[in-house]
């Protein structure tokens, strides 16, 4: 009998928890589902699109100076990090035959020494351009060939950048550059575009463009050889209107059917590529996303690729809108709304809002903390005895 009652109360305590348990959950989610959204405020900020990439610093001329003849360097008057200016005289050399004939006479008598010196002259080493003293190669007293490389003079220093074969079209002479070095990234600097390249390179099928970029004012930490970021400006807005990227959504309109599908069939490839990354850029995606869809459909040479990323299947045109509270939580008002340019994480909006409007945005859950935190039936881990 005893055991009976035993049972029974083991089993009143078991289910009583696991009602508990359940009723909690159903409040857990309740509270969830009428807190699905955040509210981000419409706010005035920049928005600039950009072209990423990496890059080099580089002399836009780099010369090593040799001499033109064959001896012993007897003197030279520069070392790193020194300013020349173009005929200027960088050192002497003697030839071999001078050099042997300096060294009897000094053997001799320092008077004959003197004499031959002056009766026979060295040979100067001339500076070819303006420009810095990037490396000395040789010390004085040392022997040299017409052939070795006795100092290198490296003129203004530029960045020289590859940019991908899908982005060169976005780039143009003069155009802002923002750049800062691997090694001081916190230091960033304004440059320009100076030249792009008309002929390709290729490694390993990636075709790409080298890019010339002039620093306005270039700091005095770079050095040739350094690692650098590079952001083309391609589009800047300053203070407009603009709201989260992930705020915004859209749809096909009703007007645009399949038959207004633009003809694709008679472009080029690369024309089709190009449509598409405007169609796209209009649609607000990023310049990564682009990409991405590109390398996912049949770009390359493909007839139909183009046509999957044209447009939604409803259509051409496309409506923007956002969700706005109501008097209802659980159901946001609609708000149609036209859109600018879109840098991936913010949209410019042209109309339909004003600043200081909020809108919604519907929140990511991954499931909730407090599920099966209550149960009697999972363990209670790190809360020690009950």
């Amino acid at each position: 009998m005893k055991k009976a009652v035993k049972w029974v109360i083991i089993l009143a305590v078991l289910g009583g928890g696991g009602y508990y348990g359940f009723q909690k959950s159903r409040a857990g989610g309740t509270e969830a589902a009428a807190a699905a959204f955040d509210a981000v405020p419409v706010e005035t900020r920049d928005i600039r699109i950009t072209v990423e990439t990496t890059g080099e610093v580089q002399p836009r001329n780099r010369l090593d100076v040799k001499s033109a003849i064959a001896g012993r360097l007897e003197e030279l008057l520069v070392d790193e990090g020194d300013t020349v200016k173009k005929g200027q005289i960088l050192g002497w050399v003697s030839s071999t035959e001078r050099a042997t004939l300096l060294d009897a006479a000094l053997a001799t008598s320092k008077e004959e020494y003197d004499y031959w010196s002056k009766l026979y002259k060295a040979s100067p080493l001339i500076s070819p351009l303006d420009g810095t003293i990037i490396a000395r190669n040789f010390e004085p007293g040392q022997s040299i060939a017409t052939s070795d490389s006795v100092v290198v003079i490296a003129d203004d220093l530029i960045i020289v950048a590859n940019l991908d074969e899908t982005d060169i079209g976005q780039i143009e002479n003069g155009q802002s550059v923002e750049v800062s070095l691997e090694a001081y990234p916190d230091r960033e600097f304004s440059c320009v575009v100076e030249k792009i390249a008309y002929d390709a390179t290729t490694v390993s099928s990636v075709t790409t463009y080298e890019v010339d970029v002039r620093p306005r004012h270039l700091p005095r930490f770079a050095r040739s050889g350094m690692t650098a970021n590079l952001n083309f400006v391609v589009e800047e807005k300053t203070g407009v209107l603009a709201l989260p990227a992930s705020a915004v959504q859209q749809e096909s309109s009703s007007s645009g059917a399949s038959g207004s599908r633009p003809d694709l069939s008679g472009m080029s490839d690369a024309d089709r590529k190009a449509f598409m990354m405007e169609r796209m850029r209009e649609r607000g995606l990023s310049d990564a996303e682009i990409q991405e869809r590109l390398a996912r459909g049949p770009m390359n040479g493909g007839r139909s690729g183009p046509q999957e990323n044209a447009q939604p299947s409803g259509g051409s045109n496309l409506k923007y809108f956002v969700l706005v509270a109501s008097n209802d939580p659980a159901k946001p008002e609609r708000r149609d709304i036209q859109v600018g340019v879109s840098d991936g994480s913010y949209t410019e909006v042209t109309t339909g809002l004003a600043a200081g409007d909020e809108v919604l945005v519907q929140r990511v859950s991954f499931g909730s903390k407090k599920s099966n935190g209550n149960s009697l039936f999972t363990p209670q881990m790190g809360r020690g005895p009950r």
